[in-house]
């Protein structure tokens, strides 16, 4: 079950009640209670003359007008409950029914079921038609606290099902499959998996007050809400842990736009942000694999300096995200066999080396980027080239320079 603390912070826990759950969500019956009718009651007296009574499905008045009746038994309600139609009660009525006044007594409707009872003391002929306005307000209200309870619980159900999907230990092929069944998500569509982190949604890690982390939950929410206004009905999407949210994009669906339309939203909240994309996928690891794209492109952004608020895509990384993969200790052992670790060149000459494989050795451009004469540019390079001992005019010793730059970025 999902577990809510800290401002709703979702954690992941493996439970196989979740599908089985959400169907029988379909079929609950719903409860008429004080806190429920009594602002109802309060509300219609104060432009009725009548008294108006709302029961239970066990004929206890839990809201009137006549707040001593509260908790009594209405032996009106009773009749319409075991008859499950509507009750008129004149005054010859009241004398064989105890507790009761003259009135009309309505069933309140909800899913097939009589769910409680309304009544509107006073003539019959005069108040049916109030009781019957009376009805159907209350069966309103029913349907949409329904609506949002199953909303409500939908979405545990999908914050569930993504936590279980993205978690680093295996996940249940089959039950994550009749939970997606239950949801009516379509697996074998193609998605691509976005990531979103905010700063401002983190959790600092000293104490913060009440009012600070209320105020983090509804950031949260928001723009949970913007999400929703968004991306299409087919898109999936939850928090998932500190300050990231998963969104996962159908094919179908205009991307790049999209993105883009998400950043505008974020710049407008104020946010500070970072976006990774994976490549679109399908399946249940594919989607799995689509996030650890997404998350590898936020990693990299963080390591390679990109601006703060802004967006990749995994290919935007060429052959990075696979560099990324060499042990740790491998990219040591290779900078330190051309000394570039820890600080055989200044940060000027892997500057120029970095903007000179940037611009796919184009000496104009990157000689117009370092704001230098192109023979500076040269002197460089050739200094470079002799303190690494590798040679920038030969494609091999290229490729070697330009991995001693990513394994120092990617160690840092």
């Amino acid at each position: 079950m999902m577990m809510n603390h800290a401002g709703n912070r979702a954690s992941y826990c493996n439970n196989d009640s979740w599908p089985v759950l959400f169907l029988r969500l379909e079929g609950i019956r719903m409860k008429i209670t004080t806190e429920l009718a009594l602002p109802i009651v309060v509300q219609l007296m104060s432009v009725m003359e009548f008294n108006i009574n709302i029961m239970d499905d066990q004929g206890v008045i839990v809201a009137s007008g006549e707040t001593e009746r509260i908790g009594s038994l209405h032996e009106g309600a009773l009749q319409v409950l075991g008859s499950r139609k509507q009750v008129l009660i004149g005054e010859e009525e009241c004398l064989s029914l105890p507790g009761s006044k003259p009135g009309v007594n309505l069933p309140i409707e909800f899913q097939e079921n009589i769910v409680g009872v309304v009544g509107i003391t006073g003539n019959p002929d005069e108040v049916y038609r109030f009781g019957k306005i009376i009805k159907m307000n209350v069966e309103a209200l029913l349907q949409q606290i329904h609506m949002n309870k199953q909303l409500h619980f939908r979405k545990m159900v999908l914050e569930s099902f993504i936590m279980e999907l993205i978690s680093p230990y295996e996940f249940s092929e089959k039950k994550l499959r009749m939970t997606a069944r239950t949801l009516q998500i379509d697996v074998n569509a193609e998605r691509s998996v976005m990531v979103v982190e905010i700063e401002e949604l983190k959790w600092p890690e000293e104490t913060v007050s009440g009012e600070m982390l209320q105020k983090t939950g509804e950031r949260k929410e928001q723009f949970l809400n913007d999400l929703k206004a968004m991306v299409s009905m087919q898109a999936l999407y939850a928090y998932v842990e500190d300050g990231a949210f998963f969104i996962a994009i159908p094919v179908s669906d205009f991307l790049q736009p999209l993105v883009g339309k998400i950043e505008a939203c974020l710049r407008r909240r104020g946010y500070r942000y970072c976006i990774g994309v994976g490549h679109p996928r399908s399946g249940l690891a594919g989607y799995k694999q689509s996030y650890g794209e997404a998350r590898r492109c936020i990693r990299l952004s963080r390591k390679f300096g990109r601006q703060p608020q802004s967006a990749s895509f995994i290919d935007d990384w060429g052959i990075v995200p696979y560099l990324e993969m060499v042990p740790p200790e491998a990219r040591t052992e290779f900078l330190q066999k051309y000394g570039l670790f820890p600080q055989t060149l200044n940060e000027e000459y892997k500057l120029t080396l970095r903007t000179f494989l940037d611009c796919d050795l184009n000496v104009k451009q990157t000689a117009g980027l370092l704001h230098v004469h192109r023979n500076t540019l040269f002197y460089r390079l050739d200094k470079i080239s002799q303190l690494l001992q590798l040679d920038y005019r030969k494609f091999n010793d290229l490729v070697k320079m330009k991995l001693l730059l990513t394994f120092e970025r990617l160690q840092e």
